[in-house]
């Protein structure tokens, strides 16, 4: 054999042995590189329909938060509607149980609840709760609770007044 035919079964070998074993210093292997290149070409439509199911769910995300936002600013509401009509009873000198008290502190402990999620303070609602306690702390102090009777007979008790 000559010199050029020793270089050449060389070369042959180095490159059928290079088309097997990836080198770790060289980052280079033609097989990787083919494969690589077919997945990305066979996955391309595959990889845009993930980035399109990614940004619907995202979406649906969003709204989902939109709502529940939306169910606790309605559920807040109800609340509010609740207490200021219990206010106004109060106002007007309809007596109440212990009972629709405890039920109204529970409602307000909802709200306040409902509030971290709303971020929406209301200072009108604050000062009619705050009337609310006086009258059931009265009502305690003096162990004066309504306590049934007549369905009219509490709108004609006396007045409870802070």
């Amino acid at each position: 054999m000559s010199i050029g035919g020793i270089v050449a079964a060389f070369s042959t070998g180095a490159l059928f042995l290079g088309t097997f074993i990836e080198v770790s210093k060289i980052k280079i292997n033609p097989w990787s590189s083919l494969f690589g290149w077919i997945g990305n070409k066979m996955m391309a439509g595959v990889k845009e329909e993930m980035k399109e199911i990614r940004k619907e769910q995202e979406e649906i995300v969003k709204r989902q938060e939109a709502l529940a936002i939306q169910r606790a600013i309605d559920a807040a509401d109800n609340i509010k509607a609740e207490i200021f009509n219990f206010y106004n009873e109060c106002q007007r000198g309809q007596r109440h149980s212990e009972a629709e008290f405890h039920y109204i502190i529970q409602q307000n402990e909802k709200y306040e609840e409902l509030l971290k999620v709303t971020k929406d303070p209301n200072g009108v609602y604050e000062a009619e709760y705050e009337y609310i306690l006086k009258i059931y702390h009265k009502c305690q102090e003096e162990k004066d609770f309504y306590v049934g009777g007549e369905p009219g007979e509490a709108k004609q008790g006396r007045a409870q007044r802070a």
